[in-house]
């Protein structure tokens, strides 16, 4: 049985209010919350000028991932993924499940959860990921039932890159699938023959260089996929989420949806927020940490991302944490410098899940783009109720998980180039000056960060089945929020 334990003095935060509260915490779920209760525990944590918030959830990790064919992996296992989330008030996350060449989904999916269960210090789940070749073989029935038995409730889609792209016929049959199930659709909106067709115009050029990733990825790519996937989930009447949008164009083309009442969601990523092209454009070999897809474009396309965030137009910030190291160490297949000097061949991700919530409260919450009740529905409460977590995950609550990050809004901090617990090797945030940092971080009651520092409890993670859309309330229609920093937002 896990510790009792009473947080005092903080002011706890939620997608809607800020309040003074102490909170009480027994066998792994918060028991109450009131203000001198006169409570025993185990432990009692001051908490006097901080934030009390709900633990992060990050929707959008490759750890241990794979590419198709199997020839290389990320840097960051379960392991080291975890950990790195939980250093910067990660508490859950949701990764995704493909197969290997000949494996099935199902196997993948208990090879995946196995290695998780094992590894993981915090709680997670698993996209599935629909394979192009969905409408000629069993995949549709193996995902059906790893939905209906395991709680694998969103799908995604790959409308780019060869033996991944999904052809509209798969996403007509499986976004009908998805609707039957209550399953949540989510799409890599690029469209791969515009990739194919720029990459290889490039190449034929011989700008192979690193930077010239991005000209590879246009911004019309992006957006006609949006358009696309929308409209077949339009005509198929489901819901749809698009994953790491990148680009001004692609947020107007959401925003646009949603003005219709269409019920288009989508999340974009820290990188897109806060690094640009031009930090990259006159490197060479260095320009390949910030390979990524979609790309990181130009610096142009910041402000618009941060308005659709403060606005409720996109609802949460994943990191997409996908990592390749820049040197090549013996225990790791092919990374990064396999394509030194040939865009191509480099392996696309970047770090980002220790920072992200950092990034997002120092030039979200700090700068004055939106409130620190905003920062916890875009890094938590959203998610939860995005993915089929909440009430479990996503708020502060008597019968919520005890997922909790005493968050303190004066840590000034510079993001050292050492330090960090994941394998990249480097990060795109060094040298970033942060108001804001998580002192200390609870997993259902069980302490993961203590006063900054990390505890490595691996293994603590457990596997979450989530919801359909069938047994959940609906999302409230997105956007519509103001983008002006509130009252609520107050000194603590």
């Amino acid at each position: 049985m896990s510790e009792t334990l009473v947080i005092r003095g903080g002011h706890v935060v939620t997608a809607t209010d800020t309040f003074r509260a102490d909170i009480l915490i027994s066998d792994g779920r918060i028991a109450a919350l009131g203000i001198d209760e006169g409570w025993t525990a185990d432990r009692v944590i001051d908490a006097t000028g901080h934030y009390v918030l709900p633990g992060g959830i990050d929707t959008h990790t490759h750890f241990e991932h794979h590419n198709l064919t199997g020839t290389t992996r990320t840097a960051d296992d379960f392991r080291t993924g975890s950990a790195a989330s939980a250093a910067g008030g990660t508490t859950t996350f949701v990764d995704f499940v493909r197969g290997l060449p000949g494996e099935s989904l199902l196997d993948a999916f208990h090879r995946r959860r196995a290695s998780a269960e094992t590894g993981s210090m915090i709680d997670f789940g698993f996209h599935l990921m629909v394979p192009a070749t969905a409408n000629s073989d069993d995949s549709f029935d193996q995902l059906r039932r790893l939905t209906e038995e395991f709680g694998a409730t969103s799908w995604k889609f790959f409308m780019a890159y060869p033996g991944l792209m999904v052809s509209d016929d798969v996403l007509i049959s499986g976004f009908t699938l998805a609707r039957e199930l209550g399953v949540l659709p989510m799409v890599h909106a690029e469209n791969g023959h515009l990739i194919n067709a720029a990459v290889d115009a490039l190449v034929e050029e011989g700008k192979t260089e690193e930077h010239h990733h991005m000209h590879g990825h246009p911004v019309a790519a992006e957006r006609e996929a949006i358009i696309r996937a929308a409209t077949i989930a339009e005509w198929v009447d489901t819901p749809l989420f698009i994953v790491h949008v990148s680009s001004a164009d692609g947020v107007e083309e959401i925003a646009s949806l949603q003005n219709r009442g269409r019920p288009v969601f989508g999340e974009t990523c820290p990188h897109y927020l806060v690094t640009g092209y031009e930090d990259y454009s006159d490197t060479d070999f260095e320009a390949a940490k910030y390979i990524c897809s979609p790309p990181i474009r130009e610096s142009v396309h910041q402000e618009p991302l941060w308005n659709a965030l403060a606005a409720g137009v996109l609802g949460s910030v994943g990191t997409d944490h996908a990592t390749y190291t820049m040197d090549q160490p013996e225990d790791l297949p092919p990374q990064k410098p396999q394509g030194r000097g040939y865009f191509p061949n480099i392996p696309p991700g970047v770090p980002g899940a220790e920072e992200r919530m950092m990034v997002l409260y120092e030039h979200g919450v700090a700068a004055g783009r939106f409130d620190v009740n905003r920062f916890v529905d875009m890094t938590s409460t959203n998610p939860a109720k995005t993915f089929g977590l909440y009430p479990r995950k996503g708020t502060i609550a008597p019968g919520s998980d005890a997922d909790v990050v005493i968050w303190d809004p004066r840590a000034d901090h510079t993001i050292p180039a050492t330090g960090h617990r994941s394998r990249a090797g480097y990060r795109l945030y060094e040298g970033m000056t942060m108001r804001g940092a998580p002192r200390h971080v609870f997993s259902r009651g069980v302490q993961l960060v203590r006063d900054g520092e990390l505890i490595e409890r691996h293994g603590h993670g457990t596997y979450l089945p989530r919801t359909s859309l069938h047994d959940r309330a609906p999302n409230p229609r997105p956007g519509n929020r103001s983008a002006i920093a509130n009252p609520r937002n107050r000194e603590v």
